[in-house]
């Protein structure tokens, strides 16, 4: 409590003792026979100590004493009105300009009385009168005009600082929006990357299994379970290569690679069958005229279309994949026929359809998913070209 005491009224207390010393040998020297003139030179500094906290009663108590000192003794109303005119400054420092300006009226007016007291009426007659009376105007807008400046000092750093708050906080906030928007764009990665062939692992482990309870056939389950393996050593590659980008996002092109979109149906087409979906693929050669990122896109579709036929209808299924060119469009329909027996589904992400429709949709395109009345499960997308060429 007395350090805090301390740290707040350090300065002015420093000025005020200063103030009231320098009066106090000032007066000592001129008061000759007057040992009771130093109370002046004293209280006008020890108020000053309140000045910052109190300006305007400051200012009216450092009046007052300066009319008082004027009209007792001619030497102690210098120290006063030293004093008065600092406790000016603080009110043009600290208060609004109506204040101000009744506050520099309020001193001149005391000034003028205590000027007028020493030197009679006279000293402001004629054109020297009216000089002296403008001089001493400019004079006592002084410490008005210091205080002021301060004032714009303090509210300029004072705006400046809000503005380097305001620029942290909008700064801050676009962090964390582009965080977010790249936490959704690797979920969607991470789906992309991984739910096909996790899909795929978990139905030829299934058939392994079945062929070594119920068949007795050790070789497909060897050849189940050799295609498991390069499926998992793909997956741990490519999520290998993710994690390298969130480790180091600079250690990358920001750039996704060139992948051709036949490449991308041919494969997902291929692990779809290998798990025992039969399949059937109509692809026109006008797909690779497509501008490269509406054929990425359609592939994608494909493939976590696929994906889902693989989870949800399983082997002995039969699926279409039917990808055309008509009308400026690229037109895809992915069909399957529903599983062929009752069987329990993998658990499903929730990023498929939602990352579909959000590819489509940055496009422009449309996507519908609907169950059919056979059971089975289509996934239609159009999408424009001549609006991304």
């Amino acid at each position: 409590m007395t350090g805090g005491w301390w740290r707040g009224w350090w300065r002015e207390l420093l000025l005020g003792l200063t103030t009231a010393a320098l009066g106090l040998a000032s007066t000592r020297v001129e008061s000759a026979g007057k040992e009771w003139a130093w109370v002046f030179p004293v209280l006008a500094g020890l108020t000053l100590v309140a000045v910052r906290r109190w300006p305007w009663p400051a200012l009216l108590a450092e009046s007052a004493l300066l009319l008082v000192a004027g009209a007792v003794t001619p030497a102690g109303t210098n120290t006063p009105q030293l004093a008065a005119a600092v406790a000016l400054g603080y009110v043009a420092y600290l208060c609004g300009r109506a204040s101000t300006a009744a506050a520099y009226v309020l001193f001149l007016g005391v000034t003028l009385v205590d000027i007028l007291h020493h030197t009679g009426a006279e000293v402001l007659s004629g054109g020297t009168g009216l000089v002296r009376l403008i001089m001493l105007a400019a004079v006592v807008a002084a410490p008005v005009a210091f205080g002021r400046y301060l004032r714009g000092v303090r509210l300029a750093a004072a705006a400046a600082e809000e503005r380097a708050r305001e620029v942290e906080e909008r700064r801050a906030a676009e962090t964390r929006a582009a965080r977010l928007t790249e936490r959704a764009a690797i979920a969607r990665d991470l789906h992309d990357i991984v739910a096909h062939h996790i899909a795929a692992i978990a139905l030829r482990a299934g058939a392994a299994r079945y062929a070594v309870q119920h068949t007795g056939r050790t070789d497909e389950a060897v050849s189940a379970l050799s295609e498991l393996r390069d499926t998992a050593g793909q997956v741990l590659d490519e999520l290998r290569e993710l994690l390298e980008v969130l480790r180091d996002p600079e250690a990358v092109e920001p750039v996704e690679p060139q992948v051709e979109p036949e490449q991308v149906i041919r494969d997902a087409t291929r692990r779809v069958r290998e798990a025992g979906v039969a399949v059937q693929v109509t692809v026109p050669p006008a797909l690779a005229g497509v501008p490269l990122v509406v054929g990425t896109t359609a592939a994608r579709v494909v493939r976590e279309a696929l994906t889902n036929t693989l989870k949800h209808a399983g082997p002995g299924a039969i699926a279409s994949v039917d990808v055309r060119v008509v009308g400026g469009a690229l037109l895809l329909e992915v069909l399957d026929s529903g599983p062929v027996r009752p069987r329990s589904a993998l658990p499903a992400s929730g990023y498929g359809l939602n990352g579909m429709r959000e590819r489509v949709g940055l496009l422009g395109g449309t996507l519908t998913a609907a169950a059919t009345d056979g059971g089975g499960w289509r996934v239609r997308a159009r999408l424009p070209i001549r609006e991304n060429a």
